[in-house]
C-alpha cells in the first residue's frame, strides 16, 4: 500500500488513524507538530501526509501559519507527496486549496471516508511498470478500435503490398 504520515496533535485520533492504516496495510509514522512532520517528509519514503488541522493552525491569510510553512516545506522538497488536509475549520476548504493538498475532509469524518481518500490519492500516484529504471507507464484508456465492414474501407484490399512470385524479389504496389 503506502507510507502515510499522520500530522495529529491528539493521541486518542492518532491512534486510531493509526491503527486503521495500518489494517489497511499501510506503513504509519506520527508526528505530533508540524515541524516533526517537515522533519520526517524531509528524511523521504512518505506518499501522504494526512494533517488534522485545529482552527487556531489554520489561517488563510497568514502565511507564518504552521499548516501553511508546512505545505511550502514539503511542496519544495523534489518527491513532495500530496497532502490530505482533515479539518473542522470554516477556513480549511480555502487554506485546502491555497496549499495545493490533493484532497479535504471535514470533520468530522469516518475513518472508512480517510482511508478512501488516502486511497485515492495513492491510486492517481501509482505507475502501471516501470521501464528503464525510472520511466514510468501510466495505463491509458483508449476507444475500442472500431473497423467499418462495409463502405469505403471495405473495398481496400487486405494487403496493399504484394509481393512478386518472381525469383527477382520484385515488389509490386496494387
Amino acid at each position: 500500500m503506502g507510507s502515510i504520515l499522520i500530522v495529529e496533535s491528539d493521541p486518542d485520533t492518532s491512534d486510531a488513524w493509526s491503527a486503521a492504516m495500518n489494517e489497511a496495510g499501510h506503513a504509519v509514522l506520527l508526528a505530533p507538530t508540524m515541524r516533526e512532520a517537515l522533519a520526517v517528509v524531509r528524511d523521504g519514503g512518505i506518499d501522504v501526509v494526512v494533517i488534522d488541522a485545529y482552527q487556531h493552525q489554520i489561517s488563510p491569510r497568514d502565511s507564518r501559519s504552521g499548516i501553511v510553512e508546512l505545505a511550502r516545506g514539503i511542496e519544495s522538497l523534489p518527491d513532495a507527496p500530496p497532502i490530505v488536509l482533515v479539518s473542522s475549520s470554516p477556513n480549511a476548504p480555502e487554506v485546502s486549496a491555497r496549499i495545493g493538498a490533493a484532497t479535504f475532509l471535514p470533520k468530522p469524518c469516518e475513518t472508512s471516508e480517510l482511508l478512501a481518500a488516502i486511497g485515492d490519492v495513492l491510486g492517481r500516484l501509482r505507475p502501471v511498470r516501470m521501464v528503464h529504471d525510472s520511466e514510468p507507464i501510466f495505463p491509458l484508456e483508449l476507444p475500442p478500435l472500431e473497423l467499418p465492414i462495409d463502405g469505403p474501407a471495405a473495398d481496400v484490399p487486405a494487403s496493399p503490398v504484394e509481393i512478386d512470385d518472381e525469383p527477382t524479389g520484385q515488389m509490386s504496389f496494387g
